[in-house]
C-alpha cells in the first residue's frame, strides 16, 4: 500500500521548468552516490587476488583468497546497522542529509584502504585495519541504494518512476563499470606494478569520486512526499515500530527479493572474475573484460526494463525472471566452464538478462511501503538480505567448489535460492500501477 503522496497529481505539462531542473538534479546526485557506492565495492572484488598478497602472510595459501572474500563479506554484516541508523535519519530528518552523509562515510573509508600499510609492513594489524574499513564502507552502504532509489523516486513524475528507478539500478553497474576500467588501467602498466602500489590507486580515486558526488547531493532540495509530510507535521516518530506492527508481510517480501537478485548480482561481480580465471582458464584481464563487458550490457537493460515497467505493470517482468533465473544458472556456468570465449559470452549474456528482469521489482518494492517509512522498509530488508545471501554469495560460492571440487556448485547454489524465492516473489510482489 502506498502512502497519499504518492497518488498521481501532476500530469507531464503541467511541471514548471523548474520542478524539471530539480527532477534531473536529483536524478544525477542519486545516481552518482550508487555509482560511487559500487565503484568502491566492486574494486575490492576485482582486486581481490592482489589483495590477498598485499595483506594476508605468503604460508596462507589459497587460504589468503578465502579470508579476503570473508572481508569483502563481513561489510555486509554491518549493513544492517547503516540501514536502520540511515533510513530511521531519512524518515526523520530528510532524505537527502541521510544520503549526503551516508556517501561522505563511503568516500572516507574507501580512501582509507588505499592508504593502509601491508603485511610486510605490519603484520597482522594489517588485514585488522582493512576489516575496519570495510565495516564503515558497509555500514555506509547500508544507507545509500535504497536511500537513492527512494529520493529518486519521490522526486519522479509518476509515470515515469519505473524509468527512474531503472536509472537508479542500472548506476550500479556503471559504477562497477568504471571501477573494472579503473582496475585494468593501472593493471595495464603491469602485474608487478599493480601488485607493488599501483592496487592503492583505484581506492584512492573512488574516495574522490565521493566528494564530488556529495556536493551534487547538498545542491539538490528535498523530496516533495518529504516536504509534504514536513509541512504536515506528520513525520514519524518510530517508523521501524509501525513497519513491524502493520508491514511486516511487506518487509518479507522484499527481503526474499532483496535475497534473490543479491545472490545473482554478487556472484556477477564478486565472484564471476575469480571463477573465470579459475575455471574457464582465462587471463585475469580476459576475465575482467568478459565481466564489464556483460555489466556495460546492462545498463541499458535495466533502463529499458524500468521504463517498460511504466507501460506494462509492476509484475510482469519480474515473473519472467523469477522463472527464468532457476533454469539459467546451470547450463550458463556448464558453458563457462568449456573456456570458449563465444560460450562464455553468450552465459554471460543469459545471467545478466534474468537479472535485469528481476531488478525490475524495484519501483514495486519501494510503492508497497508506507511514504513515512518508506526509507527504512527499504533499506532494512535490502541490507539484512544482502548481509545473509549477497555479501557472502562469492565466499560461499568458492567453499562449494573447494569442497566439492565440482565447479557446477555455485550454479546450484543460485538454482536453489532463485527456487525457495519464486512462490514467496510470485504473489507478494504488488501490482502498484494506478
Amino acid at each position: 500500500m502506498t502512502g497519499e503522496t504518492d497518488v498521481p497529481v501532476e500530469s507531464p505539462t503541467e511541471a514548471s521548468t523548474a520542478r524539471s531542473l530539480t527532477r534531473r538534479k536529483a536524478l544525477i546526485a542519486g545516481a552518482t552516490g550508487n555509482i560511487v557506492e559500487w565503484f568502491d565495492f566492486t574494486i575490492y572484488g576485482f582486486s581481490a587476488a592482489v589483495l590477498a598478497k598485499v595483506f594476508f602472510p605468503a604460508e596462507f595459501g589459497s587460504g589468503a583468497l578465502l579470508a579476503t572474500f570473508a572481508l569483502y563479506g563481513v561489510a555486509f554484516l554491518a549493513r544492517p546497522a547503516g540501514g536502520v541508523f540511515f533510513g530511521r535519519l531519512g524518515d526523520r530528518f530528510g532524505r537527502r542529509g541521510a544520503l549526503s552523509l551516508a556517501i561522505t562515510l563511503m568516500g572516507c573509508s574507501t580512501a582509507a584502504i588505499g592508504l593502509l600499510p601491508t603485511y610486510a609492513s605490519i603484520g597482522a594489524a594489517a588485514p585488522l585495519l582493512l576489516l575496519v574499513c570495510r565495516l564503515v564502507q558497509g555500514f555506509s552502504a547500508g544507507g545509500e541504494y535504497t536511500g537513492a532509489a527512494t529520493f529518486v523516486v519521490e522526486h519522479a513524475p509518476y509515470h515515469r518512476r519505473g524509468l527512474y528507478a531503472g536509472i537508479i539500478a542500472g548506476s550500479s553497474f556503471v559504477g562497477s563499470i568504471f571501477a573494472t576500467v579503473t582496475v585494468l588501467s593501472f593493471n595495464s602498466v603491469g602485474a608487478e606494478y599493480f601488485l607493488n602500489g599501483g592496487w592503492r590507486w583505484p581506492f584512492l580515486i573512488g574516495g574522490i569520486v565521493a566528494l564530488g558526488g556529495l556536493f551534487l547531493r547538498l545542491a539538490v532540495e528535498e523530496t516533495p512526499a518529504f516536504t509534504e509530510m514536513k509541512e504536515k507535521k506528520s513525520l514519524p516518530t518510530r517508523p521501524l515500530a509501525d513497519l513491524f506492527r502493520n508491514h511486516w508481510r511487506s518487509l518479507i517480501t522484499a527481503f526474499v527479493y532483496f535475497a534473490s537478485l543479491g545472490v545473482a548480482t554478487h556472484m556477477l561481480i564478486g565472484y564471476m572474475p575469480t571463477f573465470l580465471i579459475h575455471a574457464a582458464a582465462v587471463s585475469s584481464t580476459t576475465a575482467l573484460l568478459l565481466t564489464s563487458s556483460a555489466l556495460i550490457l546492462a545498463v541499458p537493460l535495466y533502463i529499458g526494463f524500468g521504463a517498460t515497467v511504466d507501460r506494462v505493470g509492476r509484475r510482469p517482468l519480474v515473473r519472467i525472471g523469477m522463472v527464468s533465473s532457476i533454469f539459467v544458472a546451470v547450463p550458463s556456468y556448464l558453458l563457462i566452464g568449456t573456456g570458449n570465449i563465444v560460450a562464455i559470452a553468450i552465459a554471460l549474456l543469459a545471467l545478466v538478462i534474468v537479472q535485469s528482469l528481476l531488478a525490475s521489482a524495484l519501483l514495486a518494492v519501494l510503492e508497497m511501503m508506507p511514504t513515512h517509512a518508506r526509507f527504512t522498509g527499504t533499506a532494512l530488508p535490502y541490507n539484512v538480505a544482502y548481509a545473509l545471501f549477497a555479501g557472502t554469495a562469492p565466499l560461499v560460492c568458492e567453499a562449494l567448489v573447494n569442497a566439492t571440487g565440482s565447479n557446477l556448485s555455485p550454479a546450484f547454489y543460485a538454482t536453489a535460492i532463485a527456487a525457495i524465492a519464486l512462490p514467496v516473489l510470485w504473489r507478494g510482489i504488488p501490482e502498484s500501477k494506478a
